[in-house]
């Protein structure tokens, strides 16, 4: 595994996303699928499509009032690096802030897998993502310390 850093062109959001992102930084009680997408004179389908895609990221939450769905922002983020698994697998690290003081701060590691299918600038598919909140980075790397040492036999 190799890391490399990129520029903000080669990250993975498509230009719909980063409209979707603003609008909700713009609104912070959030707004439902139709809102967002008549907003951005968008269809329902690819903004729900996105939202999906961002709520695997971690990037927004909603909240359910009725039979609406309510998205937010869940702050802002840092993209700090990549590292390329193989020609078509990729992990996105971004450094997370959260939009309130009481939210602590957090790494998220996003997996992507190249998408032939996908007919957007970004052909970088997101597989999963997960979050490591600050207070837990330290056990993470003693654990990957370990399992590097211990089960892979690499020198740490």
């Amino acid at each position: 595994m190799k890391k490399k850093k990129t520029s903000k062109s080669e990250e993975y959001d498509t230009k719909n996303t980063r409209k979707i992102v603003e609008i909700l930084d713009e609104n912070p009680r959030g707004l439902t699928i139709t809102d967002i997408a008549s907003e951005l004179a968008l269809n329902r389908h690819t903004v729900t499509k996105i939202l999906e895609r961002m709520l695997i990221e971690k990037r927004v939450d909603y909240d359910e009032k009725g039979p609406a769905k309510i998205f937010y922002s869940t702050g802002t983020s840092k993209f700090v690096g990549r590292v390329d698994q193989g020609k078509f697998d990729k992990l996105w690290i971004d450094v997370f802030k959260p939009k309130y003081e009481e939210e602590e701060e957090f790494i998220r590691i996003n997996q992507t897998k190249h998408d032939h299918l996908i007919r957007s600038s970004s052909k970088f598919k997101s597989v999963g993502a997960i979050a490591i909140k600050r207070k837990n980075v330290i056990n993470l790397i003693r654990i990957l310390k370990d399992v590097a040492r211990d089960e892979l036999n690499l020198k740490v």
